[in-house]
């Protein structure tokens, strides 16, 4: 198979890093560490569109050998690490890459399906049901990605899907938002009428949660008409 250059997303901070390799998973994502000129990079895929990885990243400098995620009470605290030590808290491996292949850094061009198919839902608590449905499964919840709208000023939240493994198109599932939202994660009950709110707290039982992960810029994999 021939190797091909991912696509990289850059995501705003090393919260939201932390949390979309820990938070909810029930075995955290590995992380990837290398240098990207004079950037020092953490990386790590969740995805392929049309067969090209996709792979979110932030800088960060600080060396180690773990990643630790926890939340205590709503209070997220992201470190790097040298060892694993508290039970407590979530550690991604961070394995440590010297040189990748040349093609790795070369922007795919000319690919066909180089972006996700915008999918704009009617509500906002539809959405909430597409990233938690595989809990239904024993899966971790779908990841939802916060970015500025290019278009105008609305912030769109989505989650990349597809639903069937023999169709070549991978769907970008989303809602828009007039602002930025400030919390982390979204509750939601499925035993109650109620609307998704945004909490920074996940220690309320009887709750679906959601994380909320914040790109650095807009999504290069989504383009939205509003």
């Amino acid at each position: 198979m021939q190797i091909k250059s991912p696509f990289f997303i850059e995501v705003s901070t090393i919260q939201d890093f932390g949390r979309l390799v820990c938070a909810f998973e029930r075995t955290p994502l590995l992380t990837f560490s290398f240098k990207s000129g004079k950037d020092n990079l953490l990386a790590t895929q969740i995805d392929f569109l049309n067969n090209i990885p996709v792979i979110y990243y932030v800088k960060y400098s600080s060396a180690g050998q773990y990643l630790a995620y926890k939340n205590t009470g709503g209070v997220e605290d992201v470190a790097i690490v040298a060892n694993i030590q508290n039970p407590s808290v979530m550690y991604s491996p961070i394995i440590s890459v010297e040189k990748f292949p040349q093609i790795f850094w070369r922007r795919p061009k000319g690919v066909k399906n180089s972006n996700y198919a915008p999918i704009k839902l009617a509500n906002f608590q539809s959405l909430v049901k597409i990233a938690s449905y595989k809990m239904i499964y024993e899966e971790s919840p779908l990841p939802l990605f916060v970015f500025n709208s290019t278009k105008n000023s609305k912030y769109v939240v989505g989650t990349a899907l597809n639903m069937a493994e023999s169709d070549g198109v991978s769907y970008f599932y989303y809602a828009t938002l007039p602002d930025n939202p400030v919390n982390c994660f979204i509750k939601y009950s499925s035993l109650k009428s109620d609307n998704p709110t945004f909490t920074n707290n996940i220690d309320e039982h009887g709750y679906i949660y959601i994380k909320l992960i914040k790109l650095s810029g807009s999504h290069p994999l989504v383009k939205v008409d509003e």
